[in-house]
């Protein structure tokens, strides 16, 4: 297919077109056949705002390379080697890392569902565990694990109650969705993986995957 100005040109037009568009449409796709396209293309997706975006390798054969480039408006995040799906393009054309992993040593997982199942249900997190896959999904409403909102509940802990069943009334879409994985290694140790399934604040899961490392190894 030719069209005036090219791929950079085509794709362009469709981002223009998914900002009217938004959640209309899950993902929009597109397959690019020049490095040099890619990096136009990503520029573009943050200048519209685009936040939630996927880049892949295409390989046929040994010569012959093509890149993915997906984006959508949802909060839904999709799996890390999708996302992130590329060797070839530096890390700052890369969306944020939707992966976190954290080492534990001399602990078991059971010793570490034990101390995720406290941690959340003293912050009100909704979370669901089973055992038997050693795999949780839990849900949060926005940052009720930083020092100021800790204080804040111990001062005042009705009046959070209050706050966070007002936002649930109001907003039934959590801040933060996420998928923990707790895998045993050699000597004695626990892989926790944190995957992030739900949002649009990096900063947060972030945040969110720093406050389970230190109840996980300061415990």
């Amino acid at each position: 297919m030719v069209t005036p100005g090219g791929e950079v040109a085509f794709v362009s037009r469709m981002i223009d077109e998914s900002v009217k568009l938004k959640e209309r449409c899950q993902w929009y796709t597109s397959m690019l056949g020049k490095y040099s396209s890619v990096e136009v293309i990503i520029h573009n997706l943050r200048g519209a705002g685009v936040e939630n975006w996927a880049v892949k390798d295409l390989v046929q054969g040994n010569k012959t390379r093509r890149w993915a480039v997906a984006w959508s408006w949802g909060s839904m995040r999709p799996k890390q080697d999708v996302a992130r799906g590329t060797s070839t393009l530096p890390k700052h054309l890369l969306p944020f890392p939707y992966e976190y992993d954290i080492h534990i040593a001399n602990l078991t997982a059971d010793s570490c569902a034990k101390i995720l199942n406290k941690t959340f249900q003293e912050l009100d997190i909704q979370w669901q565990y089973r055992s038997s896959l050693a795999t949780g999904v839990g849900f949060a409403k926005g940052d009720i694990w930083s020092r100021a909102a800790r204080r804040k509940r111990h001062q005042n802990p009705t009046s959070i109650k209050d706050e966070t069943m007002g936002q649930e009334e109001d907003d039934d879409d959590p801040a933060l969705g996420f998928k923990i994985r707790l895998t045993k290694e050699k000597e004695g140790s626990v892989e926790v993986m944190i995957r992030w399934l739900k949002g649009r604040d990096s900063v947060l899961f972030e945040s969110f995957c720093g406050m389970l490392r230190r109840q996980l190894t300061e415990t």
